[in-house]
């Protein structure tokens, strides 16, 4: 794999009657042309990450990927575990190439049985 890279990530979680959020640790993974990285955890920036109806933004340095081709995303279920995600958009710092990964996907036992969800650029 190259150099390392920076790569801005908006999660935006959806707006399902106050529900939709999570308490719980999230990790992504990232697959690219030249590669990809294990999961990793997206550390909240305050109290109010993954909350209803917000966008987080994360800045990830790792290894280029190349062209991003898919985007999971997961929790632990540690906390508030009905997560329901819209999409993730992802944006090369050096090239500003940016990917749109569209889940519409709630995570979470009760609500659709898997604790993470992958997406397709």
């Amino acid at each position: 794999m190259a150099d390392s890279t920076l790569y801005h990530v908006w999660v935006q979680t959806g707006d399902a009657d106050n529900l939709a959020g999570t308490d719980s640790n999230v990790f992504i993974q990232l697959f690219g042309s030249e590669g990809y990285i294990d999961p990793l955890h997206l550390p909240p920036q305050d109290i109010f990450a993954f909350e209803n109806g917000q966008t987080d933004k994360f800045v990830l340095q790792i290894p280029d990927l190349g062209n991003l081709t898919r985007c999971c995303l997961g929790h632990d279920a540690s906390a508030d575990s009905g997560w329901y995600v819209v999409d993730v958009k992802i944006q090369n710092d050096t090239t500003k190439q940016t990917w749109l990964f569209t889940f519409n996907a709630w995570m979470g036992i009760e609500e659709s049985g898997a604790l993470s969800a992958c997406a397709d650029a």
